[in-house]
């Protein structure tokens, strides 16, 4: 079955568990960009508590594959900085976090050439192929396993099991935070968390956006 996904940022857990369940997957290439999504945000836990990095982009342009980022604030520095704060102590951070510098301090023209390259990181440490296909056109309703909708403002049912993270004796467990979070703190372990949790068979749709016109 094949499971069709929006772009994210150094997608959420709940996200690349679908990828890992799923086998084929798809990312949706005819949305309009929607903001305070995954689509230019992930979320991390720092020594404050959960912190979502945002990448600043042009929302005069709204199809998703040619959303422009803008670069007049140095974001670059501020993420990376941030992500060191988070997880400098995470048993995999030195192994890592090498990968994820190089990837930023790339300089990617839109939206969608920064997530897909997270996105073939991720299946990197993973050692899953980046293989993936593109929707065609927009589709309302699709046949194939939908989880277009998965947003940071929409509560999820599924469940995640606690695991080691850095400040989860100050601030308390986080849930479905970036991919990063779990990688850092559980290295080749993420698999098996991933594989493990018990999604739903289909997302409710009713958030995603309006096709291109």
């Amino acid at each position: 079955m094949t499971v069709t996904l929006s772009t994210a940022y150094f997608p959420p857990i709940e996200w690349l568990s679908y990828v890992v369940q799923s086998g084929n997957w798809a990312l949706e290439a005819h949305e309009h960009f929607q903001k305070q999504s995954f689509r230019s945000r992930t979320h991390i836990h720092g020594p404050n508590g959960v912190q979502f990095l945002s990448v600043p982009i042009d929302r005069s342009i709204k199809d998703i594959t040619r959303t422009k980022i803008s670069y007049s604030e140095n974001w670059v520095k501020d993420h990376l900085k941030a992500i060191e704060t988070a997880y400098a102590n995470a048993p995999y951070f030195e192994v890592l976090f090498e990968d994820v510098s190089t990837l930023l301090y790339q300089k990617y023209a839109t939206l969608w050439e920064l997530n897909t390259a997270t996105i073939a990181l991720f299946m990197e440490w993973m050692e899953l192929p980046e293989r993936f296909v593109t929707t065609a056109s927009f589709q309302t309703t699709i046949s194939t396993m939908d989880a277009r909708a998965i947003h940071p403002k929409l509560s999820t049912p599924v469940i995640f099991p606690e695991y080691h993270q850095v400040f989860k004796h100050k601030n308390g467990f986080a849930h479905n935070l970036s991919g990063l979070d779990l990688f850092f703190n559980l290295g080749r372990g993420s698999w098996d968390y991933l594989h493990e949790l018990k999604l739903q068979a289909q997302i409710n749709t009713d958030s995603v956006n309006e096709p291109i016109l």
